[in-house]
């Protein structure tokens, strides 16, 4: 049998649990098919708590039990596509809020989202910022062509509950005995570097901004869409604010020019 054949009939009985066609291939013991299973709980008890892990707020709001029945259901329903196990588990927040047993925490899938793009905002290492001077340097008339390079520790999240408050919370390490929330439309920028992070709630206007360059959005796009959001935005403002701020690495014209 080739070997990419075998390899992904053993993914399959691991992951899938189709071991009819594996099962011939086993030898030892009296029962070889008890001992792939071995295997197989390791590789779904060690990837759930792998992947609960990642989201360390979500398990303090809603208890182990409940993440690890979540994360079982979502390595089961999406397992890993990518040999890079840091990239997996995106999806696992609108998961867990789509269960039924989350219809009582419907702030639980935006914290999850939070905390997703807090952890990527860590593990990164900021660019050389681009200079100021580098706007002059082009004709104002194309300005609006060109397009943004943003810092890679630069994430966006629209939320319909203040979640950067529970996380703030999860990180004080201190429960309170009574705790509201209420619905609240936040828009916000996560910046990160080196194992630090931030959170900062951005005004509409800015938010579409900033998060519409990040996206890839020429200038001009980007300032339509947060004109739409708030009429009185100021994208000439704006802009300046983000380069002094040193969130853009590089300007790119039309034609993809730097």
């Amino acid at each position: 049998m080739p070997l990419a054949d075998f390899q992904a009939q053993v993914r399959g009985a691991i992951v899938d649990g189709n071991t009819a066609t594996l099962a011939p291939l086993l030898t030892g013991s009296r029962d070889p098919l008890r001992r792939f299973a071995i295997h197989q709980r390791h590789y779904a008890s060690h990837l759930a708590q792998t992947l609960v892990g990642k989201f360390p707020a979500m398990e303090w709001l809603a208890g182990s039990p409940f993440m690890l029945a979540a994360a079982g259901a979502f390595i089961r329903a999406c397992p890993p596509r990518a040999p890079c196990i840091a990239e997996y588990g995106g999806d696992f927040p609108a998961f867990v809020g789509d269960r039924t047993e989350a219809r009582q925490l419907p702030w639980l899938r935006w914290v999850g989202e939070l905390e997703w793009r807090l952890g990527h905002a860590a593990l990164a290492v900021e660019h050389a910022p681009l200079a100021l001077a580098a706007l002059s340097e082009l004709r104002p008339e194309r300005l609006a062509d060109c397009t943004l390079a943003l810092q890679p520790d630069l994430h966006y999240l629209a939320a319909p509950w203040p979640v950067d408050d529970l996380i703030k919370l999860f990180l004080s390490d201190r429960a309170p005995e009574h705790y509201a929330l209420n619905t609240e439309d936040v828009f916000l920028e996560v910046r990160g570097a080196r194992g630090a992070f931030s959170m900062t709630r951005l005004e509409g206007g800015s938010y579409a901004f900033r998060s519409a360059l990040a996206r890839g959005a020429s200038i001009g796009a980007a300032a339509e869409q947060a004109l739409g959001n708030d009429p009185t935005f100021d994208a000439g403002q704006s802009l300046v604010q983000i380069v002094t701020a040193g969130l853009t690495t590089a300007i790119h014209d039309c034609d993809g020019e730097a």
